[in-house]
């Protein structure tokens, strides 16, 4: 049994632990509302243009732009998968490579190339079969648009070479201070979705859709009605059966554009962009959601040391208690061996 001794030294100690989780939750709490204001003001204008690229992408007949090259097999395979740098931030990394691993198995018989972001997946994958084309540790601690859009730059050039014939970028994605949802992207090719006219369904939603069911997940199915999902799988999933119903729906009459200038130039300028966009709001994304993470998981220490001082507080109060009883009673028992 431990001492009195003993359980100070322990109190003592979980209260230094508590100071430092005190600590590193405001330092969290203050990055987090930094990059909460950088990715809510980003959201908008990366939303935006993710939906005007998939109405042009949808709508034009020119397909020339080596941006836009589908193949009929997607046969190699680049995933960029975005970690932390630091743990003590609960399941933050865990989750994304978790994720990472499903989408792995999923392209067993594919010739998967891997761009790691963050120190923890450099380390977990550097030990892994897996060929790494480019790693970034200790990346996004401080990064800008320009970091991002260099990152961009080497996906575009490998897709432009053929060396890949797509790109899925896997990422923690901020949704409020306690949840973080791990969410995979597609971002090249850029190949347009035909939505249905009356359903509420964006293209980035629609595209992580077909992100899911190509990486082996399991898509969040609400908000898409039976229409959309349908059209959706015959033009992207491996189903049969979503083809044969999407053959008796009545399509969609889609009218051109008018381009000025010509829709070839337009695509040289947006279509580069929009891929430097999409990765410079994974990257923010999972900052925030990365700082969210950690303020929670340092919360949650915090709160348990408080726990853990008060029951060790008790077990002290009981052992004096204890040690005060004993010595009432040989006091008792000398002065009635004394009568």
């Amino acid at each position: 049994m431990a001492t009195l001794l003993d359980l100070r030294r322990r109190v003592r100690s979980v209260r230094n632990i508590r100071q430092i989780t005190r600590a590193m939750k405001m330092v969290a709490a203050a990055k987090l509302r930094r990059a909460q204001e950088r990715i809510i003001s980003s959201r908008p204008f990366s939303d935006k243009v993710w939906e005007v690229l998939n109405d042009l992408a949808e709508r034009t007949e020119s397909r020339d732009h080596p941006l836009l090259r589908e193949v009929d097999e997607e046969k190699r395979i680049t995933a960029v998968i975005v970690t932390a740098d630091r743990g003590m931030c609960g399941s933050f990394n865990s989750n994304v490579i978790r994720r990472a691993n499903t989408a792995l198995r999923a392209w067993e018989d594919k010739e998967v190339s891997l761009v790691l972001v963050g120190k923890t997946g450099v380390k977990y994958f550097g030990k892994q079969d897996w060929p790494i084309v480019a790693s970034y540790p200790e990346y996004l601690a401080e990064f800008g648009f320009a970091e991002a859009a260099a990152v961009a730059a080497d996906l575009i050039d490998r897709f432009k070479a053929e060396d890949t014939d797509a790109v899925y970028i896997i990422y923690n994605e901020f949704k409020s201070l306690m949840q973080q949802t791990v969410v995979v992207d597609r971002v090249l090719p850029i190949v347009g979705i035909r939505l249905p006219e009356d359903e509420d369904v964006t293209a980035r939603d629609a595209m992580r859709v077909v992100a899911e069911v190509k990486t082996g997940g399991s898509p969040d199915l609400a908000g898409f009605g039976a229409i959309g999902l349908s059209r959706m799988a015959s033009a992207w999933a491996d189903s049969e059966e979503a083809a044969e119903e999407a053959e008796q729906l009545e399509a969609l009459d889609l009218v051109d554009f008018l381009y000025d200038p010509s829709v070839d130039e337009i695509f040289e300028r947006t279509l580069p962009r929009h891929v430097e966009i999409q990765m410079y709001r994974a990257f923010l994304e999972s900052v925030s959601a990365e700082h969210a993470a950690r303020r929670a998981a340092m919360d949650n220490a915090t709160r348990n040391a408080d726990d853990l001082i008060d029951d060790l507080t008790l077990t002290m109060n009981k052992i004096r208690q204890a040690d005060i009883t004993t010595e009432i009673l040989e006091v008792v028992g000398g002065a009635e061996a004394l009568k």
